[in-house]
């Protein structure tokens, strides 16, 4: 674990959590303008791609979060090793 290069795991995953956020927004956005258009109503989870967005959003920001925590931990103990 300790050769994992954390920090770029951390900065794409921190990547794709922003743009999957972005983009499921833009998809909601985009589908609630046509819905008003037609008289219809539009659901945040109405399609299955956007569940998909979803679900890969919360997957990879539990990924950033524990690279984030690996990545402070092994900082940690590489400062102890070099004061020791």
């Amino acid at each position: 674990m300790k050769k994992l290069p954390w920090g770029i795991i951390m900065g794409v995953c921190a990547m794709l959590v922003f743009f999957l956020t972005v983009g499921t927004i833009a998809v909601y956005m985009l589908l609630n303008g046509v819905a008003a258009q037609t008289n219809d109503t539009a659901s945040f989870f109405g399609e299955w791609y956007q569940v998909l967005m979803f679900v890969f959003d919360i997957v990879f920001a539990l990924g950033f979060a524990g690279s984030l925590t690996m990545f402070i931990l092994r900082e940690k103990a590489d400062r102890a090793e070099e004061a020791a």
